[in-house]
C-alpha cells in the first residue's frame, strides 16, 4: 500500500454531473456524520467504480481524497494476489487494519484482479480463502476511511462483491461533446491560436478515453515548449498528438 496527498481535485476532471453530485453528497455526509449517526444512518463509505480503462475511475478517488483533505493509500490487488497466497489474506488484514485507524481514501486498484485470477483456473482453495477474506473485510469494515475498488471487468467479479459496497458507479468512454469539455478543460491554462478548432480535434479523438485525451493535450503541449515556445499552441499540433494516440490505442487493442 502506498500512501500520499492528492495531487488533483475535482475541478480538473470531466465527470457526469450525478457522480459530481454523488461525491458531494459524500463530503457532506462525513462533514454531518455525528448528526447522522445520532439519527441512526451511517454516511456511504464502500464505493464501487466500474468501466473501460482510462475513464477517470482511480482519478475519481484521488479527487475525492483531495475534496476530504485525506491521504490517498492505493493498494495494487493485483501485486497481492500474485505474491506468496498464504500472506495474501494477512496483508489484506493489515490494510483494513490501517484503514479502520486513520482517516484515509484507500483505492483498491483493478479489484477484478482477484476475479481474474479465479476465471483463468487458479481457484484453489486458498484463493477463494482470499477472495471471501477480501469481500468479508469489505462487508465488516467500520472505520474513518473511505473504500473506493475499482474494475475494468465487472463481468469477471462474483454477484457477491457487488452486494458490498454503499454505491456501484459506471464509467464510460467520453463522447464528442464529452471530449470537446474535456479538451478546454485541458487547454485552459495554456496559450493557444485564435480560432484553434477545438471540434476537428474533438472528432480526431473519437473512441480515446478520458486519459488518451487528457494525454494529447499534454504530448502536444510538451513537444510545443521544445521546438515552438514562443508562439501560441496551434490545431496541428493537437491533431498530430491525437493521430499518434489514436494508432497506439489501436496497436493495443490488436494486441489484446
Amino acid at each position: 500500500m502506498s500512501i500520499r496527498d492528492a495531487r488533483i481535485g475535482f475541478g480538473d476532471l470531466l465527470l457526469p454531473e450525478s457522480t459530481r453530485r454523488l461525491f458531494g453528497e459524500v463530503h457532506l455526509e462525513i462533514r454531518k456524520e455525528d448528526f447522522l449517526v445520532h439519527h441512526g444512518i451511517s454516511p456511504r463509505r464502500r464505493f464501487l467504480l466500474v468501466g473501460p480503462p482510462g475513464t477517470g475511475k482511480s482519478a475519481t478517488a484521488e479527487a475525492l481524497a483531495d475534496e476530504l483533505g485525506r491521504p490517498l493509500a492505493t493498494v495494487q490487488l493485483s501485486s497481492l494476489v500474485s505474491s506468496l497466497l498464504g500472506d495474501t489474506a494477512r496483508n489484506l488484514a493489515t490494510i483494513f487494519a490501517i484503514a479502520s485507524q486513520e482517516s484515509l481514501v484507500v483505492l483498491f486498484d483493478e479489484f477484478d484482479a482477484i476475479g481474474k485470477e479465479r476465471s483463468e483456473g487458479s481457484d484453489h482453495g486458498e484463493l477463494r480463502r482470499v477472495v471471501t477474506t477480501f469481500l468479508q473485510q469489505i462487508d465488516e469494515f467500520v472505520g474513518p476511511s473511505i473504500l473506493v475498488a475499482t474494475t475494468n471487468h465487472p463481468a469477471l467479479l462474483d454477484v457477491a462483491a457487488w452486494r458490498r459496497f454503499d454505491e456501484v458507479i459506471a464509467y464510460e468512454l467520453p463522447n464528442v461533446h464529452d471530449i470537446r469539455a474535456l479538451l478546454r478543460l485541458k487547454l485552459r491554462s495554456i496559450r493557444r491560436e485564435r480560432g484553434l478548432d477545438i471540434d476537428t480535434v474533438a472528432s480526431a479523438c473519437r473512441g480515446l478515453t478520458h486519459s488518451d485525451v487528457s494525454g494529447i493535450v499534454t504530448s502536444a503541449y510538451r513537444r510545443h515548449l521544445l521546438f515552438q515556445p514562443d508562439d501560441p499552441l496551434t490545431t496541428k499540433e493537437l491533431l498530430d498528438a491525437a493521430d499518434l494516440a489514436v494508432s497506439r490505442a489501436a496497436a493495443a487493442h490488436a494486441s489484446s
